[in-house]
């Protein structure tokens, strides 16, 4: 399923629209991986200092992978969320997405999670409070 909201800061109410997936892709199959992100290599994790990094790690959300795209300027954090995403959890998730956005300076991002099957793309507007936030259902491919 996929989903957009519009956070106009901390607080603020949402709307949203909803639109359900047929059938989820591969994670490759993503538009995240389609069409947001280009040219990416991981980062070494026990090397990587950032700002994102502590808020995640404020958050008690275990980071598996980094990612950075696009010349270096759109990171894919792969973690593993303690709470569903999707769930009854958006105070929470609000937080957290507004508190990465400050973070990384305003620069939109997406999250991966293979546990819940899930993208996050969060997308930040520069000079504005405004973030909007897509889900992304993704399958994982098949055990061997």
């Amino acid at each position: 399923m996929k989903k957009i909201l519009r956070l106009a800061g901390a607080g603020a109410a949402l709307a949203c629209a909803a639109r359900p997936a047929l059938s989820a892709p591969l994670l490759e199959a993503t538009s995240l991986y389609r069409e947001l992100a280009h040219g990416c290599r991981a980062v070494d994790l026990r090397q990587w200092s950032h700002p994102t990094k502590r808020v995640l790690n404020r958050a008690r959300i275990e980071i598996r992978k980094v990612e950075l795209c696009n010349n270096d300027a759109y990171p894919i954090f792969t973690v593993s969320f303690r709470y569903d995403p999707q769930g009854p959890n958006d105070a929470y998730y609000n937080k957290l997405f507004a508190e990465m956005a400050a973070a990384n300076g305003r620069h939109s991002y997406s999250f991966v999670d293979p546990a819940w099957s899930l993208v996050i793309d969060v997308k930040a507007a520069a000079g504005k409070n405004d973030l909007s936030v897509s889900y992304e259902d993704f399958s994982a491919p098949a055990k061997r």
